[in-house]
């Protein structure tokens, strides 16, 4: 079992020393991902690397989760799984971000303490599709759960003229 990972570290330090670390992240604890999940329990697996390449200090990640995201057919909850790479370099400002070689992801450095999460979730939502759907054909369900429920429209009410209320108000 991999244990949970520390909440901060500094990165830019850990980076300049060389550090590796793995663990887990409790998917609950990342907030703005909850926002578009349809459970938020299991656990993202994480390993880092902090090394620097030249200059350029650098996190090394790789992140495997399985996230329930809401089908957009039959809106029930859909697997979608997650094992993902990423290369971030480390950043202080705008400038040190444009002269960063088009192998590293920029990522801004503003503290000497930096939060794990915020790697994690921004990797996990830039992971995610635009619209998640079952592999399957779902809509199937869709139109078994759906029959009868849709409105019927009467002959009369389709005929009748929304504006003719604004008819009267012109006498």
């Amino acid at each position: 079992m991999k244990p949970t990972l520390p909440v901060q570290l500094n990165f830019m330090q850990k980076a300049k020393n060389g550090f590796e670390i793995q663990g887990k992240w409790p998917l609950k604890q990342l907030k703005r991902l909850n926002d578009v999940l349809m459970s938020d329990q299991g656990d993202v697996e994480v390993e880092l690397k902090f090394d620097k390449a030249g200059h350029i200090p650098f996190i090394k990640g790789h992140i495997q989760a399985e996230l329930q995201l809401k089908c957009q057919r039959c809106l029930k909850a859909v697997a979608y799984p997650v094992d993902s790479d990423f290369k971030l370099g480390l950043v202080l400002n705008e400038e040190q971000m444009d002269r960063l070689p088009d192998e590293f992801e920029p990522y801004l450095v503003e503290d000497d303490i930096n939060y794990i999460a915020d790697i994690l979730e921004d990797e996990l939502l830039l992971a995610m599709p635009l619209v998640a759907v079952h592999d399957f054909d779902c809509s199937d369900y869709v139109n078994e759960h759906t029959a009868g429920q849709e409105d019927e429209v009467k002959p009369e009410d389709a005929k009748k003229n929304p504006f003719a209320a604004l008819k009267d108000l012109l006498k």
